[in-house]
């Protein structure tokens, strides 16, 4: 009956691959038995026991920094510790990769109506945005607007203008600001200090979606915007909301994607 064996043998045996068992050794998991005439490494069975050890480990998702130290527990309360500290490490993980999928909803629920309201008019309620960042200078300075950039609330919210009516339903851009929408809000730490934030409340409005360069505007023509709502017996406010929304980019070009909100009554 063999008493030792060779790492493909182990490999085999246990269903790991040798480059599995390998890294096991590197990270001094496992030290094998050396034959110092030609090298080899072999295992017996205290060592295969303790590869089976680390295997589970690995399947229930531990790291091997994280084995490195459930190795050295010597008690079953030191080890239930160590199980306590990996489940509560798995629930933030969870809580992260669920806010995650929530952003990765919103996004493609702004998709949809990106797809779905291209060049069409209908009605509906824009939720209450909250500014985070306002500027009556419109020009897009990336340096002053770094803040943002680098900040975990920049996958939450959207650039946009302010726009103020002018002449034959022709809007102009008033602000630039940076808002975050309520659903969004509520994942995220400023949900708690909403009181303090500035906010635009929902209103009813005219909504659309246009694409355009990348050359900002800073006229916005919402003349059939405003023949929608008169159809539909709405007024229309003096002022208006553009979100951008999403690019694509193509070799030679990027199209910008803007969704319109024209508050009415």
């Amino acid at each position: 009956m063999k008493t030792i064996y060779t790492i493909h043998d182990v490999a085999a045996l246990l269903g790991l691959s040798a480059d599995a068992i390998r890294l096991y050794e590197k990270n001094d998991l496992v030290h094998p038995i050396r034959d110092e005439q030609n090298g080899y490494r072999y295992y017996d069975f205290d060592k295969i026991h303790r590869i089976m050890g680390i295997s589970l480990y690995r399947q229930l998702g531990v790291s091997i920094s994280d084995i490195k130290e459930l190795i050295k527990d010597e008690s079953f309360s030191e080890i239930s510790n160590d199980f306590s500290r990996l489940i509560e490490d798995n629930e933030k993980e969870i809580n992260r990769l669920n806010i995650l999928n929530e952003k990765l909803r919103y996004m493609k629920q702004h998709l949809d109506h990106l797809n779905s309201g291209l060049d069409t008019f209908s009605l509906c309620d824009l939720d209450a945005c909250y500014i985070l960042h306002h500027q009556e200078n419109t020009t897009l300075l990336y340096e002053d607007l770094k803040y943002i950039f680098t900040s975990p609330v920049f996958s939450y919210g959207n650039f946009g203008y302010l726009l103020s009516a002018g002449d034959n339903s022709i809007y102009h851009n008033k602000a630039l600001e940076f808002a975050v929408r309520k659903p969004m809000l509520g994942l995220t730490e400023w949900n708690c200090a909403v009181d303090s934030l500035p906010v635009r409340q929902s209103c009813r409005c005219v909504y659309t979606v246009r694409s355009m360069g990348m050359s900002m505007r800073d006229i916005w023509d919402l003349s059939d915007m405003v023949t929608f709502a008169h159809e539909n017996n709405c007024k229309c406010g003096d002022e208006a909301y553009v979100f951008y929304v999403y690019s694509i980019m193509k070799e030679n070009e990027i199209k910008d994607y803007y969704e319109i909100f024209l508050p009415v009554t």
